[in-house]
């Protein structure tokens, strides 16, 4: 007795496209044609599933990537502009609200920060380096030893003094270090002044500075910006007035110190 012959004729495309005959059609009774096929299908759909995941994924890393590279952009230009003006600014200031006698008081000033006392005159360039080398270092200790005491008040929540510490810096380097500043470009240019309008200037401009870096409540962002600008400002006159050996050496250390400390 030979087996009955199958109602549907199966080609070789037919069993080569079902895994090589292991899915073959079914014929129970009511099942149509394409039933024995279910088992394709279902494959077919997981992995259009599948593909339709990793397409999502690769779409959200892309936004991702796009939203983190808008993000940089913007964040680039924010820095771009207010260090720019903090630069060109520091310039001019060190250029022409300087004259030959208060250069040379300035350094006299300074001249209490180094350690190792360098003679510009009589020592040579070699031991005037290696001098400011270690003065500089010796600053950049201090500059360190004062941050990491910072971080540690921040760390024990003594955030109250702190915060008067900062403020009291703030209004020191504002009002009597930009007073200096200001005296020497107001003898310069002969800018007519009384002494009273003088103070309460310099009384206004330090108290405003410290409330629109410190409190910035209802204070527009340009006011604390224009403020920080002009911290940095006096703070690079002042530093203008070592020699020129000293002023390297240091920017130096510094660019080392800040380049240890941001990493």
């Amino acid at each position: 007795l030979l087996p009955k012959k199958p109602k549907d004729n199966l080609t070789m495309a037919d069993i080569m496209a079902n895994g090589g005959g292991n899915c073959l059609p079914t014929h129970h009774e009511g099942s149509s044609r394409n039933g024995g096929f279910q088992r394709v299908e279902q494959n077919s759909y997981e992995e259009k599933n599948d593909y339709s995941d990793n397409e999502l994924d690769n779409n959200s890393e892309e936004a991702l990537s796009l939203n983190e590279l808008m993000y940089s952009a913007h964040s680039f230009h924010v820095m771009v502009a207010p260090v720019s003006i903090t630069m060109i600014l520091a310039a001019l200031a060190v250029t022409y609200i300087n004259t030959p006698q208060t250069l040379q008081e300035g350094a006299q000033e300074l001249q209490v920060y180094h350690v190792w006392k360098v003679d510009i005159e009589n020592d040579s360039t070699s031991k005037q380096l290696v001098a400011d080398f270690v003065n500089g270092f010796v600053m950049v200790t201090v500059i360190g030893t004062m941050t990491f005491g910072i971080v540690l008040l921040y760390k024990y929540r003594c955030m109250k003094f702190l915060i008067g510490y900062m403020m009291f810096s703030s209004m020191t380097l504002l009002g009597f270090l930009g007073a200096f500043m200001f005296n020497v470009m107001i003898e310069k240019y002969q800018i007519p002044i009384d002494k009273l309008t003088f103070v309460f200037a310099l009384y206004n401009f330090a108290f405003v500075g410290v409330a629109a870096i410190f409190y910035q409540l209802g204070i527009p962002p340009y006011i604390t910006q224009g403020y920080l600008i002009c911290s940095s400002v006096i703070v690079a006159w002042q530093l203008s007035h070592f020699d020129t050996i000293s002023t390297w050496t240091l920017l130096i250390m510094l660019g080392l110190y800040d380049l240890c400390a941001v990493l």
